[in-house]
């Protein structure tokens, strides 16, 4: 087990886009600190800032920027099959993005190993051996309380965003519009978002537009026209039908029954 190379705060421009279809003749340990898109072994990941990434041996992958600058931190290495056999043993996970939030752990490490190469008077081999397990394990026990507490990058920003849709129901706030604002794919979005909150985005922002209705509904005297609006809708017939869908009535029969749903009138039969 030894480091070959590394290096540490390493920059590109907005355009930065590398392809390994072959990976590397090794393995390496890369920390991304800033916005990112990687595909590892075809798979998509939208990368956040302190995101660690062990790749194995020849693994294919593609590393772009995702913002205007793209900057990262790395050490290449090998290990002997046996060596590789244990990390397989004690969870090191490979080949997966792991979030490492706002510790720098792993950033001063990777920084010690660069500076390392310019100390000629250091027993390198022995160093070397204990940074990089240090690594490793560090990366190990990251990824493994992520998996079990479900850590969700971007939370802060998506209770407020949550917050927001609640507080604002009337307001713009397709996915697509959130997910550039965030500099996401809508896709992953929707999974953070339903990872953090168990319900989609747009399943929260129908029900906050829905919720905020039935009060207007049953509280004020304002028109349907003017309720569509203030909720949202640019046309009452489509806010009627999603009315109906959410609340099983239309949004007078809604007002007529003082906001009680399931309420019906029973005609009399002779």
């Amino acid at each position: 087990m030894y480091i070959s190379l590394a290096g540490y705060h390493w920059k590109h421009g907005a355009d930065f886009k590398i392809e390994r279809k072959d990976g590397y003749n090794g393995m390496q340990i890369l920390l991304i600190q800033t916005r990112a898109k990687v595909v590892i072994s075809g798979v998509n990941y939208d990368i956040f800032p302190n995101t660690a990434i062990l790749l194995d041996n020849s693994v294919p992958h593609c590393l772009y920027a995702a913002g205007d600058e793209y900057m990262d931190d790395w050490v290449r290495f090998q290990l002997s099959r046996e060596e590789r056999q244990e990390m397989e043993e004690i969870n090191i996970p490979f080949n997966i993005p792991v979030y490492l939030g706002e510790d720098d752990t792993l950033e001063l490490l990777i920084k010690t190993a660069c500076q390392m190469f310019d100390n000629e008077n250091l027993d390198k081999k022995r160093i070397q051996h204990n940074l990089l397990m240090a690594m490793l394990l560090y990366i190990g026990g990251v990824g493994k309380n992520a998996r079990s507490e479900k850590k969700i990058p971007y939370e802060a920003e998506l209770k407020k965003l949550r917050k927001d849709i609640y507080e604002n129901p009337g307001l713009e706030m397709s996915a697509p519009m959130i997910a550039k604002k965030l500099n996401l794919s809508v896709g992953y979005l929707n999974k953070i978002y339903n990872d953090l909150f168990g319900t989609s985005y747009m399943k929260d922002v129908f029900s906050s537009r829905m919720e905020y209705a039935q009060t207007l509904l049953a509280t004020s005297d304002k028109t349907v026209n003017e309720i569509a609006e203030l909720c949202g809708y640019n046309s009452s017939e489509h806010f009627s039908r999603s009315f109906k869908k959410y609340s099983c009535m239309s949004p007078l029969q809604y007002r007529n029954t003082g906001g009680k749903q399931g309420t019906t009138t029973a005609k009399k039969t002779k």
